[in-house]
């Protein structure tokens, strides 16, 4: 639902006409993408270099409990792109390849995600934030209970880097209409994700930055894959048994989403409010100052 002209300046109005809607709102963020708090539970949306596409997902999906709603909030629109398409997906289920969807089905998906130690700079493109960064704190201790609370299994490495791994369900059944949902991070953490999405991001944009983002991207890919293990990424995603995800799967996935994209520009002042049990989002990129707040209601 999109909310526009309702005066929404600053990010304590915002908050309050989110808990209008849902008033159980958190401000626990085991989610991949860096983010700010801004005041009480509103947060930046991501803090990602413009450039980067962010694809979509329901937040936090590989988690056992995700968030019910999202509400998303315009401080500064961006010049160009920076728009956050909203993606059905209940109707990309619908739309998989039934073999492929059944693969998923039956096998689950299981991530990992590399985080590095306080202080540590990892050697990625798409490395993720220092893991107290993500906790919002430097004990072990406190970081393994999270763990286990949200079915984590958490990996210490060498120079304080934490792997985290864990599996679940390809597909959820929406809580109230009781229709499945395609509900899982494949699209956003196969290494073959970013490449494929900046090929739909060039023929929506069609700049010659985007066209050359695309290339870096697909060689980038290609030196990852020469130089490190699946698990050693910053981000991986495999089936539940561990097999690796073909990238045609990958490559079919993006663009069923692409087909039922829903993009609309920004304008100051706008808010957004999202079933996280069904309804995706994401970024695209973008250029000039943008402001994006966000804030999220309990499972």
């Amino acid at each position: 639902m999109l909310f526009k002209g309702f005066g929404i300046a600053d990010a304590p109005t915002f908050e309050r006409a989110a808990k209008h809607i849902d008033p159980e709102l958190k401000d626990d963020y085991l989610g991949t993408s860096p983010r700010n708090r801004v005041s009480g539970h509103v947060f930046s949306a991501s803090e990602l270099p413009p450039h980067f596409p962010i694809m979509q997902h329901c937040e936090m999906s590989f988690l056992p409990r995700a968030p019910r709603k999202l509400f998303f909030w315009c401080k500064i629109a961006p010049e160009t792109g920076g728009e956050t398409p909203i993606c059905d997906f209940a109707a990309v289920y619908d739309s998989l390849d039934p073999g492929i969807r059944r693969e998923f089905e039956e096998k689950g998906v299981t991530t990992l995600r590399n985080y590095s130690g306080p202080g540590q700079k990892g050697n990625s493109v798409k490395q993720l934030k220092p893991w107290p960064d993500m906790f919002l704190t430097t004990d072990k201790d406190r970081v393994n209970a999270i763990c286990r609370e949200h079915e984590l299994e958490a990996h210490w490495l060498p120079g304080d880097a934490l792997r985290l791994i864990n599996t679940r369900p390809a597909v959820k059944v929406h809580p109230r209409h009781g229709r499945k949902v395609w509900y899982n991070h494949t699209q956003v953490f196969h290494s073959a994700s970013a490449q494929l999405e900046y090929s739909h991001i060039a023929s929506h944009q069609k700049t010659l930055r985007s066209h050359g983002l695309k290339l870096f991207l697909k060689l980038n890919d290609l030196w990852e894959s020469a130089s490190q293990k699946p698990e050693e990424r910053a981000m991986h995603v495999t089936f539940g048994n561990g097999e690796e995800i073909p990238k045609t799967y990958v490559s079919h996935l993006m663009d069923v989403i692409w087909k039922h994209l829903y993009i609309t520009p920004w304008q100051a002042g706008d808010m957004i409010a999202i079933d996280n049990d069904r309804t995706a989002h994401g970024r695209l990129p973008y250029t000039g100052s943008r402001e994006v707040n966000v804030c999220w209601a309990a499972e």
